[in-house]
């Protein structure tokens, strides 16, 4: 039977005085998932509005982020999309985390995890793009080392990086249009990935209670009325930014590329996600053994395939007659079908009826306790018996019955918190059986009073709950049900707002990404070398001997570049033409940062086969402190050009 770990008990500590203000129906920790899809339909709703406003052309894109940000609903707007989008993230983060202290990512839950991280990556790459599109200094300098990141695969190269810096206004056009069209798409993806994260589960809760939906909606609206979302200053294609402002929520591992090799970054990068995706396959874990239905008995009234959290049952006709059909791959082992079965006709090992009924009628305790292995458990105490279900719900109201007719005085029902029962609905549908809201009912004969039914964690003593119902049981017909707490609406309102506004000051932190003491000569441009190997085909009609013949490009020569400080070399590297067979150009970006002062440079470019063509360029130039000049290639002059 699978049993809570000390961390999951210790991460009970932390949630459950949360209940005491929220109540386990409002308790956020219970509700992470279906927060983060609300923040995901936020933030959808608000991009679309802002898409309305938003020039794609990098020359004007800023301008019209910044004539959004003038208008008062604009600014809001921008201000909800900009605080869901790094709610999402803090969200779904934690959503992960409580995933894994809980352990609710292995066996029959791997697909759930895995489409969770995907569904994570695939949030960073649109908020990442959506910085960009702003075009000013942070989406530049995002790019530029976003685009350094990808130039480590060669199929890249530092072709991207040109785009940022030096390049073509009109190629960096191209590339918006691609990023933007990716960062829709990847939206779009996302509605995909989260079908399929919620697929094996049953009425997926996918939109949180209304206190915490509305609460959250007013949080992004203040937040967007005192702390504006604000741009950089916009960007300048010919001019290197070193600082920006970080989103420490999308944006964490950029600070990192100040200080490890590309090569390093990879290794971590593909590292932690890989590690991420085989995470539940590295720790072993116990499964409960799947339920067993008796097709002889199955009525194919349907309950458990309704009750199944997992739709791990199905109906089908066996002989013309409807049966529950048992799909193992699916089934957790709850034994929440053994408790919706009206004919008890499904049977889990872990819960064997009849050797707790024989038990109970030998030891004939005054009081019986079923608990599941979640929930609180009560001190030992003379006439009381307990029992550990694999889950509450699987506690079905006729073994309720035939306990009470056994002599037993009353029966303590122990349950999880009504929004974190382990296996999702257990403790929600064994209430509605006993308060006679769902079948099977608990029937009008049995005393309902001579229940109790108790929502407790682990961590909690219900000893004071367990010893007041012994003293006091009353005949009756109402079955008592004790819940976690009463909503202080407040408080709890206080204890949203408290991690809400950490998000300015996290998403307005700015940091240095070159030495500010130093000034930085880049060299970014695309050349075309000459052809090393040319091979010619006939072309035209007529005749062969009448046919022109047509050059065509099989391979071009590589190109050394050199820089010279008063004669003396301070830079050389060999760069090579993209392509599987090398015959497209050569993209060439380097930065070589310079003490500030006076400098007589030469900068000169050689192809090193072929035709040899030498192309260089004297430089007088003083450099500043947190400056940099820009050396890029004009191919219809011929020469370099000097971009400032």
């Amino acid at each position: 039977m699978i049993k809570p770990g000390r961390l999951y008990a210790n991460f009970q500590r932390l949630t459950y005085p949360l209940s005491g203000l929220f109540s386990s129906r409002y308790n956020p920790f219970y509700h992470l998932g279906a927060i983060a899809v609300f923040l995901l339909v936020i933030d959808v709703i608000s991009g679309v509005y802002l898409f309305f406003f938003y020039s794609i052309d990098p020359q004007t894109s800023h301008a019209s982020v910044e004539a959004i940000s003038r208008s008062f609903l604009g600014s809001i707007m921008r201000g909800i999309h900009r605080y869901s989008s790094d709610a999402l993230i803090l969200t779904t983060l934690a959503h992960m985390l409580h995933v894994i202290i809980t352990d609710r990512f292995r066996m029959f839950r791997w697909v759930a995890w895995v489409t969770g991280v995907a569904t994570l990556l695939i949030f960073l790459a649109i908020g990442v793009s959506g910085y960009i599109l702003v075009w000013d200094t942070k989406a530049q300098l995002t790019g530029l080392l976003t685009a350094k990141f990808f130039s480590f695969l060669p199929v890249f190269g530092d072709a991207l990086m040109s785009a940022f810096l030096g390049g073509d206004i009109k190629y960096l056009g191209g590339l918006f249009r691609i990023l933007l069209f990716a960062h829709i798409a990847l939206t779009i993806l996302i509605v995909f990935t989260l079908w399929v994260h919620v697929m094996r589960n049953a009425r997926p809760r996918l939109i949180p209670p209304r206190f915490l939906y509305i609460t959250i909606t007013l949080l992004l609206i203040a937040l967007s009325v005192l702390f504006p979302a604000k741009s950089d200053p916009p960007a300048y294609i010919n001019k290197l930014p070193f600082e920006m402002s970080v989103d420490w929520f999308y944006l964490f591992g950029y600070p990192l590329l100040k200080y490890i090799p590309m090569s390093v970054s990879w290794l971590i990068f593909t590292g932690f996600f890989a590690f991420l995706f085989l995470f539940p396959w590295l720790l072993k874990g116990r499964r409960n053994p799947p339920a067993h239905i008796d097709f002889e008995k199955c009525t194919g009234c349907e309950q458990c395939y309704i009750d199944c959290p997992y739709e791990a049952i199905t109906m089908k006709n066996l002989d013309h007659e409807k049966k529950a059909i048992l799909n193992e791959n699916k089934c957790a082992g709850c034994g929440i079908c053994v408790g919706s079965c009206s004919v008890q006709a499904i049977d889990i090992p872990t819960f064997p009826v009849d050797e707790v009924m024989e038990r109970i009628r030998r030891e004939k305790p005054s009081f019986v306790v079923f608990r599941c292995p979640f929930s609180a458990l009560p001190s030992e105490r003379e006439g009381l018996l307990t029992f550990t279900l694999p889950c509450a719900g699987a506690l079905n109201t006729f073994y309720a019955e035939e306990v009470l007719s056994a002599g037993v005085k009353g029966i303590i029902v122990v349950s999880c918190e009504y929004e974190d029962c382990y296996f999702r609905e257990g403790n929600k549908w064994l209430e509605e059986r006993y308060e006679r809201k769902r079948r099977p009912i608990l029937k009008k004969k049995v005393e309902g009073g001579r229940i109790l039914i108790l929502e407790a964690p682990l961590v909690k003593s219900i000893d004071r709950e367990v010893e007041e119902f012994i003293n006091s049981l009353k005949e009756g017909k109402e079955v008592r049900v004790i819940t976690s707490g009463k909503v202080n609406y407040a408080l709890a309102s206080l204890v949203l707002a408290l991690p809400a506004f950490l998000f300015y000051p996290l998403t307005t932190h700015r940091i240095s990404f070159y030495p500010t003491d130093k000034s930085v000569l880049v060299l970014s441009f695309k050349y075309r070398s000459s052809p090393v190997i040319e091979s010619f085909t006939q072309e035209g009609k007529g005749l062969k001997h009448m046919q022109a013949k047509t050059a065509i490009v099989k391979e071009r020569s590589p190109v050394k570049v050199e820089v010279y400080q008063e004669g003396r070399l301070i830079y050389s590297k060999v760069f090579n033409p993209r392509g599987i067979r090398k015959d497209t150009s050569v993209f060439v970006y380097e930065e070589l940062f310079l003490q500030p002062g006076m400098y007589n440079l030469t900068v000169r470019l050689m192809e090193t086969k072929g035709k040899k063509d030498v192309k260089e360029i004297k430089l007088n130039a003083k450099m500043k402190a947190s400056d940099s000049l820009l050396l890029s290639y004009n191919e219809e002059a011929g020469g370099f050009v000097v971009l400032r």
